[in-house]
């Protein structure tokens, strides 16, 4: 069972993929999927961490759809490296956790690259905006982040995540149509939203 989880910034999709993972007793890859493809290619780990979720247009569409050898012996330089090579690196290590075990990814496309398999449950969470500057503001309590922040940072972060899920992709981020199912964790709660999916995903693949 596998399960992917889009989401907008503040909506809390990262805390209900985590106790989705916990109350499933899955495995959960958020950032970790940065760590463990750092150390399977034989990259620095910083190399994946600035291409996060961002894009970098210009290279040939032959690169798309090519498996990318995890490259400890040094075959192509760093300054040889795109963001699409590390996408499709990563993309690579993605498939491999899925085919090892159940889980939880949060973004990174990781519907889209593993859109191929039938036991794969693909989410979005939305929340109002009331909620999720609440939960932004919450979460920078011990930067000082203001109200007037969080909103700039909730609309720079959702653009950026929406021209990367979009440009490899070729989906619309957000839309309903590119996932199975859409909830809204202002109506639901996290708690509702991780029972739902939970009994969603038990349902479709037990």
């Amino acid at each position: 069972m596998i399960i992917t989880i889009g989401r907008q910034l503040g909506s809390g999709g990262r805390e209900i993929g985590k106790k989705l993972s916990e109350a499933m007793n899955i495995a959960y890859y958020d950032k970790e999927i940065l760590e463990i493809t750092a150390k399977e290619s034989g990259l620095s780990q910083k190399l994946f961490e600035q291409a996060d979720e961002c894009t970098q247009k210009g290279l040939p569409s032959g690169l798309f759809g090519m498996r990318f050898p995890f490259l400890g012996d040094g075959m192509i330089g760093y300054g040889g490296l795109s963001n699409e090579m590390l996408f499709q690196i990563q993309s690579d290590v993605i498939r491999d956790l899925a085919d090892k075990q159940s889980c939880v990814f949060i973004g990174r496309c990781a519907d889209y690259i593993l859109r191929e398999r039938k036991d794969c449950l693909n989410a979005f969470i939305c929340a109002n905006d009331e909620d999720r500057v609440r939960r932004i503001v919450g979460y920078g309590e011990d930067k000082g982040i203001s109200t007037e922040k969080a909103c700039d940072l909730m609309e720079h972060v959702d653009k950026k995540r929406a021209a990367y899920y979009n440009y490899y992709s070729n989906k619309t981020w957000g839309v309903a149509s590119s996932y199975h199912v859409c909830l809204n964790s202002s109506v639901f709660g996290v708690d509702g939203a991780v029972s739902l999916l939970k009994r969603m995903t038990e349902r479709e693949f037990k």
